[in-house]
């Protein structure tokens, strides 16, 4: 990384000290008056769907088909069906977005689908692209596609979401970039949707529409999107019927942190076990205190975090957690080869979280993400059948036998990065 990029680096997570830190506390977590409202999801569970519903006023929505996408070429041809299908409209709000190889068929397919007519619209964080991949896209797209760049309100906050919708009654969110580095060599989680959620889905692009083009029209959403659900079918996709998915959008502007209180609520209740890939670091004070205490307590809790980071200071500053989460009990691998990129917890066989948010200060407190909440069990059991074939397959244990024998430097380095951090006293 060259010197301007770390001082760069180092400043943001200075920024992102500056966030809300106040833990989820006890009496902020509603009662649950009515378990009819929430019938959809589990009575042990219902008390986070509530909590979720007050942060963000998205209830559950039943009778959604789901599939998780960690391989991108699965990803790409479902997709590019989904694309090459669509006859009304297709909405992307996405983070970044290269005029690479990858980015360009994208784009090219954007720019075909507005010559046909439909309501493309595209929305796109404006740092996050630089100058020459912004114009190059906006070359590709011509007149035919109007890029609205996101500018948010303060300049730490980041459109880190990663939308596509199609036709309103399909849905896909997760963690990968569109660029050609995240679709080599880069493991990746995201969720193919299709039922009531997506109307949800669809409101959270409106939220961010609304902020950088507020005089576009309405959007396209489909009609009978329960039926639709239990009609789609991809032979190749691992597809779940009938599961309830809460979407969950997190604003910075916002104080009441969702996405924060979504994790630190799931760990806090688990029972059996919290497992999770997160590649980038360090979550505030509080999530990583719930993190040892659901150790502590007996709970199975393994993190696949990546043993080589594209943010070489992100991965310093991972390294500054082990020992004192494996002291507590946590189990640490490392994703050994490829990237890791996902952002994906699964919990009691019953809880599956994915989306764009990381387990950082970055995503609880100055990025505007959005995650998926499913509750169920297939979607859960499967999630967790590739979480244990990644840790058998793809991954290194990490000991703290490995810690203790760190050379000096190394410890000093990691040591330094926390501290410079500032926000997990």
């Amino acid at each position: 990384m060259r010197r301007p990029g770390l001082i760069l680096f180092a400043a943001f997570w200075l920024l992102a000290g500056c966030g809300y830190r106040a833990p989820l506390h006890s009496s902020y977590i509603p009662e649950v008056a009515d378990s009819t409202r929430y019938a959809g999801v589990r009575a042990d569970y219902q008390q986070l769907a509530a909590l979720m519903e007050k942060d963000t006023g998205m209830e559950p929505t039943e009778g959604n088909t789901v599939a998780l996408l960690p391989d991108i070429s699965i990803k790409w041809t479902a997709m590019q069906e989904d694309m090459e299908k669509a006859s009304e409209s297709v909405y992307v709000d996405h983070y970044r977005f290269y005029a690479d190889s990858a980015g360009t068929v994208a784009a090219s397919e954007l720019r075909d689908k507005a010559r046909q007519g439909l309501d493309v619209r595209l929305i796109l964080d404006r740092l996050a692209n630089p100058k020459e991949e912004r114009d190059s896209l906006e070359r590709i797209l011509g007149d035919d596609v109007q890029v609205d760049w996101f500018r948010p309100e303060k300049p730490m906050h980041r459109d880190h979401r990663k939308i596509f919708l199609f036709d309103g009654h399909t849905g896909y969110m997760g963690g990968r970039n569109i660029a050609d580095r995240y679709f080599h060599h880069w493991r990746d989680a995201d969720l193919r949707i299709t039922g009531p959620a997506v109307d949800h889905l669809t409101w959270v692009f409106k939220l961010n529409q609304d902020k950088v083009a507020p005089g576009r029209g309405a959007l396209n959403v489909a009609g009978d999107l329960a039926s639709r659900a239990l009609r789609d079918t991809v032979p190749y996709l691992e597809q779940v019927r009938g599961a309830t998915v809460q979407i969950v959008p997190d604003d910075p502007t916002d104080r009441r942190l969702p996405v924060r209180n979504s994790f630190e609520w799931a760990i806090s209740h688990a029972r059996e076990y919290f497992w999770f890939y997160n590649p980038y670091t360090p979550p505030p004070a509080s999530t990583l205190r719930a993190l040892k205490d659901a150790a502590r307590r007996g709970v199975d809790v393994r993190w696949i975090a990546p043993e080589v980071n594209d943010i070489e200071p992100e991965k310093w500053m991972g390294e500054s957690l082990y020992r004192e989460l494996l002291d507590a009990g946590v189990s640490i691998f490392e994703w050994e080869g490829d990237y890791l990129h996902a952002k994906e917890f699964i919990s009691d066989d019953y809880l599956l979280f994915i989306g764009s948010a990381n387990m950082d200060n970055l995503s609880f407190f100055l990025n505007y993400e959005v995650l998926a909440i499913v509750y169920d069990e297939a979607a859960a059991r499967a999630a967790a059948r590739t979480f244990a074939s990644d840790v058998a397959s793809h991954c290194r244990e990490i000991t703290l036998d490995d810690v203790r024998h760190w050379s000096i430097f190394r410890r000093f380095r990691n040591w330094i990065t926390r501290t410079l951090a500032g926000h997990l006293g």
